[in-house]
């Protein structure tokens, strides 16, 4: 079997490319004879120049495949920018924050004026920190769902107002 000096003489080129070459070839050659590296090493530029064995062909392929995907992109965002159909992410997650802080006090005033629809009805009065815990838990819950997702579109951490805050109607 060949020496790599051998292979590097016989393909002409030098021992440090030889070797760089063996390790590309995907052959075992201490075991193949100099027409089998010779046609392996043929075969592997024959396939580089058709831009489909080497990988910078891949990696060439891939930059321009995002390079057009980028492209497309911008060009979508650029046509919704003109169409005025653009929002930004931190004024959506703005407004989902700012409807939850509203949801919020339009559920406690209705509550507020079932229990006192209930009481006024009924003559009874109605235990106030039990329908704080009940209804509280279900402001929370809507807050901090709102919250979640004004993060996941914004990546802000701002927290929608609690029930208390000032009515707005």
């Amino acid at each position: 079997m060949p020496t790599q000096r051998e292979i590097a003489q016989h393909l002409d080129m030098s021992e440090r490319n030889c070797r760089d070459v063996l390790k590309t070839l995907d052959i075992d050659w201490t075991e193949a004879s100099l027409d089998e590296i010779r046609i392996a090493y043929i075969r592997d530029l024959r396939e580089k120049a058709a831009g489909r064995g080497s990988s910078q062909a891949e990696a060439l392929n891939a930059a321009r495949i995002e390079e057009s995907t980028v492209k497309a992109a911008n060009g979508r965002l650029t046509y919704h920018e003109k169409l005025g159909t653009l929002v930004p992410a931190a004024d959506a997650a703005l407004a989902i924050r700012d409807w939850a802080g509203f949801a919020n006090r339009e559920y406690q005033g209705g509550v507020e004026k079932l229990v006192q629809h209930v009481e006024n009805a009924h003559k009874i009065s109605v235990d106030r920190a039990e329908v704080t815990r009940i209804a509280g838990s279900t402001v929370s819950r809507i807050g901090g769902y709102a919250d979640k997702l004004g993060r996941r579109i914004a990546g802000g951490s701002g927290t929608v107002q609690p029930a208390e805050g000032h009515p707005d109607g």
